[in-house]
């Protein structure tokens, strides 16, 4: 008899699907599954390739949130991981799943918010499909590309989660766990007292300047926050072998958060989801280098060592003492 998905998590699922296809794969991809971005050599240059999908009551409450900001986010989202690899945007392709009671209008809305986040940050929209389905689904493909450089020592001039070494610091672009403070307001019915946590949530910041400003200084790993603070530092910890630790004290948090829940803003911001800033890490002078470039702050947080053979993901109080963490993250199979 088959195994059941329902207690299986959305990587262990990935991991098995990893195991199937090998690792045998064509000369010029030299990203495969595993990163935000898969990356395929191009003559001297680089394209990235991304997807993502979201549905409705799972993702998305049709209803809750406005068409033309569930359009901005349907695409922002894979714009995020384009910058997460320090690249820039090239084009969109978007799939629409239609149920039959969403109307012509609502869906022309739908493309009117993903018009102005391509407008605004690139990826143009070039085609896509529509098809019949019982509920409303909405998946974008992108793709970047990265201009050949001397960059690392392997020619990929790219921001990979496998890249962090023991040593490094870990840092961070603007400030975390605003969106899950939107998301929060929204479950507890104050989401019009609160707009600017909402704006966070619904239409999210895609940060190109900052990745291609790190990866110019010469910064090798990142990733996007968009399952939570721990569980991405986890996935680079994972993919790079390492541990992590992070000072909750430093992490980066808006007023306006802890204004509105000042007694969970810390478990919002280190495991709350969809802020879509950049996490990474590297030596200090690159970090510092990047600084003046980056259009938000950048806040180091912590440092990356030794994972002892168990790649995990540590939290201290301002005391140094350990913190511990209940809800780790967003995974898209669990209940």
């Amino acid at each position: 008899m088959s195994d059941s998905t329902q207690n299986m998590g959305e990587f262990e699922l990935i991991g098995r699907f990893a195991d199937v296809l090998g690792t045998d794969l064509p000369p010029e991809i030299v990203v495969g599954i595993g990163d935000d971005c898969a990356v395929a050599r191009r003559g001297t240059d680089f394209d990235v390739y991304t997807t993502d999908t979201v549905v409705d009551g799972v993702h998305f409450r049709r209803g809750q949130i406005p068409w033309f900001d569930l359009g901005w986010k349907s695409v922002a989202v894979n714009l995020s991981d384009i910058a997460a690899m320090g690249a820039r945007p090239l084009h969109c392709l978007v799939t629409l799943g239609v149920p039959e009671y969403v109307t012509g209008d609502e869906l022309a809305e739908l493309y009117r918010g993903m018009a102005a986040v391509t407008a605004e940050h690139g990826g143009t929209i070039v085609g896509g499909d529509i098809v019949r389905a019982s509920e409303l689904f909405i998946t974008v493909s992108a793709v970047g590309t990265i201009a050949g450089a001397s960059g690392s020592e392997d020619g990929l001039p790219a921001l990979l989660r496998s890249a962090a070494v023991p040593g490094d610091l870990i840092a961070v672009t603007g400030d975390v766990g605003s969106a899950a403070g939107g998301l929060k307001s929204l479950e507890d019915g104050l989401a019009s007292d609160r707009e600017a946590l909402m704006e966070r949530l619904y239409r999210p910041t895609p940060r190109f300047t900052a990745g291609l400003a790190l990866a110019a200084a010469g910064v090798r790993c990142a990733i996007d926050i968009s399952d939570g603070l721990i569980a991405d530092l986890g996935h680079i910890c994972k993919a790079s072998g390492v541990s992590a630790t992070i000072r909750a004290a430093d992490v980066p948090v808006s007023p306006l958060l802890k204004e509105a829940y000042p007694d969970t803003w810390t478990e919002l911001a280190l495991s709350g989801g969809e802020d879509y800033e950049l996490l990474f890490t590297g030596p200090a002078e690159l970090i510092d280098g990047a600084r003046d470039a980056v259009e938000v702050p950048i806040t180091v947080i912590g440092e990356i060592g030794e994972s002892n053979g168990i790649p995990d993901v540590s939290v201290l109080d301002g005391n140094g003492r350990p913190i511990p963490i209940g809800a780790r993250g967003w995974d898209h199979l669990r209940p």
